[in-house]
This record gives C-alpha cells, sequence and structure tokens, in this order.
C-alpha cells in the first residue's frame, strides 16, 4: 500500500511517498509501476502482523516520516495506525479505526449511543450462527465480521438456507466470528466523506443496485443518488455523527446506509473511500477528485471544486454539504450465466461511444464463464455519465444492450431488468 494512483496525487501535492506492499495482493507488473514511482517500497508479509508491525516502525524511522496513513485493505488497517500512534505519526487514533473495522465493535458503540438501532448477535463460530439466526429471527443476515468486499453476506431466509450458507463459508475456509443482524428492508446509500480535523465533508451519496438474495452483490451505483431533500440531510447527519462518535479524525470514509420504514440504518463503514469505481463517479459528477483531495487537505490546501469554505470557529462536529453535482455517473458490473464463452459481440462498438468512460470485459472466448459470489467475482463493468438521471440511464442501457456474450451456443446481453445482470435475448 498505497495503490499506484495514490503514490502520484501524494507526490503531486508535494509528498515524499513510502510504500509496503504484500507481493501476493497484486500482479508483479503492477508492483513493478509502484516501485518505479514510490520513493521508497518495501514488501512484506502482511498475514504476519508482526512482520508488518516491525516493517512499517523501521521504514517510517529510517525514513523519518512524520505521517503515516493507510489508504489500502482493512485487514491491515489496525495494525498500520497502532504503528503510527507508537511514533506520534497518526492521523486517526487506532481505536477510531478499530470501530470502523470491527463490525461487532460497531454495532455495539451504535447501541450504545441510540443511534441507528439494528437486532444484532455475535456468533463466534460457524457452530454458533444457527442460534442466534434463530434468536434474531428469520429473515436474518450473516455476515463474516473478518471479511470485506461483499465476500460471505448471506440472507439466511429460512432453517433449510443452512446447507448453502455452510456450502458459502466453506468456500472462504471462514470459521468466524460471524455478526447476524435483523435484515433491513429499503433502500441502500453509501455516503462518501472526507474527513479533517474532526470536520466531516459530506462530499455526496451514491445509490447502490443490489443483486438478487441472499448474497445481494451489489450490480452497480449510481452517483449522486436520486433524493428529496429531506432525506439526503437525514443521511448526512446520521452519518457524520457517527464518524464523530467513532472519534474519526481525518481521511475518507465510505459508510452504508438503508432506509428503512424507521429511518436510516447504517450498514457499516470503513475508514477509507469506497471500492466500485466510486471516486471515479464522484469525479465525472462533481468534478471532484476525491483521491488527489485527501492528500490536499493533508497539505491544508483546498480539495477542489467541491471543497467547503471552513468554518471560522472549527468544531469536533461540524458537517459541510454534499459536492454540488452536475452531471449523473452509473457504474454497471456484468454478471453472466455459468458455462463456456463461445464468443463477444458488441464490446467495441459499446467502447467508442462518447459517454463511456470506463468498460472492461474479464471474459474471453474459450474461457469458462465463473459463478458470481462476492464483488471480486463479477465479469467486469461499465461507467457512463450524463447531464440528467435520465440522460445517464439511457446512456447505460444503451451500452448493456450492445455487448453480448454467447455462452454455451446462447446469446446472452448484459441489460438485466431485475438487477440480477445476463438476461437471455
Amino acid at each position: 500500500m498505497p495503490y499506484r494512483q495514490f503514490v502520484t496525487k501524494a507526490q503531486a501535492e508535494g509528498f515524499w511517498v513510502g510504500a509496503i506492499w504484500d507481493p501476493r495482493l497484486e500482479s508483479p507488473e503492477y508492483l513493478a509501476d509502484v516501485r518505479a514511482l514510490a520513493d521508497c517500497y518495501v514488501e512484506a508479509d502482511f498475514q504476519d502482523p508482526e512482520t508488518l508491525r516491525r516493517t512499517l516502525r523501521e521504514v517510517a524511522e529510517e525514513q523519518r516520516a512524520t505521517v503515516i496513513h493507510h489508504l489500502g485493505r482493512e485487514e491491515t488497517m489496525v495494525t498500520a495506525y497502532e504503528v503510527a500512534e507508537d511514533l506520534r505519526a497518526e492521523l486517526n487514533p487506532a481505536a477510531a479505526i478499530r470501530l470502523l473495522a470491527d463490525k461487532h465493535a460497531m454495532r455495539d458503540l451504535l447501541a450504545e449511543r441510540g443511534l441507528s438501532p439494528v437486532s444484532f448477535e455475535a456468533a463466534p463460530t460457524r457452530r454458533d450462527v444457527p442460534e442466534a439466526v434463530g434468536r434474531i429471527g428469520y429473515p436474518a443476515v450473516v455476515k463474516p465480521a473478518a471479511l470485506a468486499g461483499s465476500r460471505g453476506v448471506f440472507l439466511w431466509r429460512e432453517a433449510r438456507d443452512r446447507a448453502e450458507w455452510t456450502a458459502l463459508v466453506d468456500e472462504y475456509g471462514y470459521d468466524g466470528p460471524f455478526l447476524v443482524e435483523e435484515y433491513l428492508r429499503g433502500p441502500e446509500y453509501s455516503v462518501e466523506t472526507l474527513s479533517r480535523d474532526g470536520r466531516h465533508q459530506v462530499v455526496g451519496i451514491t445509490e447502490k443496485l443490489l443483486g438478487p438474495p441472499p448474497l445481494f452483490v451489489e450490480v452497480g451505483h449510481v452517483h449522486p443518488a436520486p433524493l428529496p431533500e429531506d432525506r439526503r440531510r437525514a443521511l448526512e447527519e446520521l452519518t457524520t455523527e457517527f464518524l464523530t462518535a467513532c472519534g474519526y479524525r481525518f481521511g475518507p470514509a465510505h459508510t452504508e446506509v438503508i432506509w428503512t420504514r424507521s429511518g436510516p440504518r447504517i450498514v457499516e463503514s470503513q475508514a477509507r473511500l469506497g471500492g466500485d469505481r466510486i471516486p471515479r463517479l464522484v469525479e465525472l459528477a462533481t468534478g471532484l477528485d476525491i483521491e488527489r483531495a485527501i492528500f490536499a487537505a493533508l497539505a491544508d490546501r483546498s480539495a477542489g471544486p467541491a471543497s467547503p469554505t471552513e468554518p471560522t470557529e472549527p468544531t469536533e462536529r461540524t458537517t459541510t454539504k454534499a459536492a454540488p453535482a452536475t452531471a449523473t455517473a452509473i457504474v454497471r458490473f456484468f454478471t453472466f450465466p455459468p458455462g463456456r464463452v463461445d464468443e463477444i459481440r458488441g464490446l467495441e462498438t459499446a467502447a467508442r461511444l462518447p459517454h463511456v468512460d470506463e468498460l472492461t470485459l474479464r471474459l474471453h472466448p474459450g474461457d469458462t464463464v465463473p459463478a458470481v459470489r462476492d464483488s471480486k467475482s463479477r465479469h467486469g463493468h461499465v461507467i457512463v455519465h450524463g447531464p440528467t438521471p435520465a440522460a445517464a440511464q439511457a446512456r447505460c442501457a444503451e451500452v448493456l444492450a450492445a455487448i453480448e456474450v454467447v455462452v454455451d451456443d446462447t446469446p446472452v446481453r448484459a441489460d438485466g431488468r431485475t438487477g440480477a445482470l445476463g438476461t437471455p435475448v
């Protein structure tokens, strides 16, 4: 860490950048780029917390680093901030990062503060999950507490779902701990924020497009989310109050919220930017490069077009309005049925459309199409933008209708109507 684009954007704001990577996490070509760009590059085993801790300390002390900031995977975030705290180079208390990284600790905090009440129960191992589901009541959502990227999240609707759930966690080789929660019904959003000195700027709110149960793998995102002002304000206020309660001081956060009949309920939050190309959607819609804005804020400069006016009397809890959007940007992910890829049609035509910002398909003729189980196993994506929500939706539909994959002699288009893409023609 950090990722390649963070190295260049931090350097553009005047920072010396040291990078520490586990070589198993990216391709040799990608890491060669990071090595060439970074001012210092070191490799370490991220699966060994003590090795990572020692490496971080040695590099920081040798290079006289004044700041240690983690912008990567949640699995190593707490370790990095503990070292930063020991060296007085932290931007956030390690305790705040633990609250955001630990799903159970986050639920405990929300319950203590009376924020976003949700029924939940911890299950230390998989053997404890069925009884916890029974106490919460069907349907219940079961989350692996130590996995990220939608991996292993499962809606347990009735007792006979146990076999399917067991097979899912077997795939990940995961035994616990788990968090069992009541099933929150309603549209889901993510609130994108950037904090500095404990003041939280709401960069924008993104609408999530979810796939079908029981896995709910995201099939797309829309930024900005089409929301009435009162609902938008409620999402912003809940998110910033939560971040303040965590003690979060600096950097991006990505907080997922479901709007239920009883109002907004926090699903989870991470001390990082949203995945699924959400930062690119924000940039297309508002003009704000939120990745570079992190380092501009660290350098105490303006964050860009969406940067707020600083309050004259800073307080621990300050909320600024979402970035004004001048367009709508959409990402849609491709999900095709299992089988053998015979042919791919329309990809080059779709890529040439002027409103297509990115288009990636990870399938090739002769490939076996893998089943989509989480965000990492999706088959590709497209990003489009338009001056209005309707225009962006129409342009997205045009692209999805143009792409066709022939699977086992059956043409399959990428324009499903129900949220699960890959509807047969």
